[in-house]
């Protein structure tokens, strides 16, 4: 079963929260385990 439109856009705006909040960061390794963090959400998801 696919996603509504609204569903996608929600979907969108958490992986955009996601990437700022890494950007935010004031050190290089925070970024990087925020990136991190939010690669293994989109892999996992992938899964299923």
């Amino acid at each position: 079963m696919g996603m509504t439109d609204l569903q996608f856009k929600s979907f969108l705006k958490q992986i955009i929260r996601g990437i700022e909040a890494a950007k935010d960061q004031e050190e290089k390794e925070d970024t990087d385990e925020k990136l991190d963090e939010l690669l293994k959400d989109l892999k996992e998801d992938l899964q299923g």
